[in-house]
């Protein structure tokens, strides 16, 4: 039953860690024009891993998740990422839900599980450098762009738990079976960092993002690393960057007997459009 718990725990935790994936995607070289908005939507993918430990009403448990289980049990998953821009100054919002119904059967115990994830980040921007270091043989700009941010990230994360007999065992024992959990945990990470681009050329782009987060309230400690190289073209004349990367998410959060101190990294693949 333990193993099953942190497999929902840790598939629900994926698509949280991707909320802020798309962000450091974003960091787009072109200068922003100062008298109007452009925006930016980007879905992504994360092929994700979990190293760490947790704990659910008590009962302690290694994580150790490769990326097939943890998807494997999604029943829904939605995430949008919308960035509008004008002049130096930006806006991220991040919103996230899934839903994840792992079951399995122990010996004379079938565990029906369901875990929910509402999570919402928004954190406003800055353009502090937007270094001109050269130009491509058609005389285009390559740039070095750094942008601070701050935010707070909303976390809602919802486990039930229902333990059922199977009816080949009718006449044994098993205690708690028939019970019926339900554990729900909300809470809130501030969150400050930084993302940064560099034109490699006209079409080639490397791109980065670090953050730390917790701290003063929510986790007692988070932080993030991602880099990503992208390709910038266009998709139906819309630009359109297609990005490859890895990124790194370590979360500790520990409250009312519900303990996840969990990095979670793997490659990305996503892209961004522009309108």
């Amino acid at each position: 039953m333990c193993r099953r718990v942190v497999t929902a725990v840790a598939a629900t935790m994926l698509w949280w860690a991707c909320a802020g994936a798309a962000r450091a995607q974003d960091a787009s070289t072109d200068l922003p024009p100062e008298d109007r908005w452009t925006f930016v939507v980007a879905p992504y993918l994360w092929a994700i891993s979990l190293d760490g430990d947790a704990e659910v009403k008590g009962v302690e448990t290694d994580v150790d998740v490769p990326f097939s289980d943890a998807v494997k049990d999604l029943s829904f998953g939605g995430m949008l990422l919308v960035d509008a821009r004008r002049g130096r100054f930006g806006i991220a919002a991040n919103g996230v839900f899934t839903r994840v119904s792992p079951d399995e059967e122990v010996g004379p115990i079938e565990i029906d599980a369901t875990s929910d994830l509402a999570q919402l980040g928004v954190g406003p921007y800055y353009r502090a450098i937007a270094w001109q270091y050269g130009e491509t043989a058609a005389g285009q700009p390559l740039r070095l762009i750094v942008e601070p941010w701050v935010g707070a990230r909303l976390n809602h994360l919802r486990l039930e738990l229902e333990l059922n007999r199977q009816g080949r065992f009718q006449d044994v024992d098993l205690g708690r079976v028939g019970q019926h959990f339900d554990d729900s945990e909300t809470w809130v990470d501030p969150i400050v960092g930084t993302r940064f681009a560099l034109n490699l050329t006209e079409r080639w782009i490397v791109a980065g993002e670090a953050d730390v987060g917790g701290v003063l309230a929510g986790s007692d400690l988070s932080w993030n690393v991602q880099g990503y190289l992208g390709y910038r073209t266009s998709v139906l004349g819309q630009p359109t960057t297609f990005a490859i990367g890895y990124r790194a998410l370590y979360v500790d959060y520990d409250h009312n007997e519900f303990k996840w101190d969990v990095t979670q990294h793997g490659p990305i693949l996503g892209a961004l459009l522009r309108f």
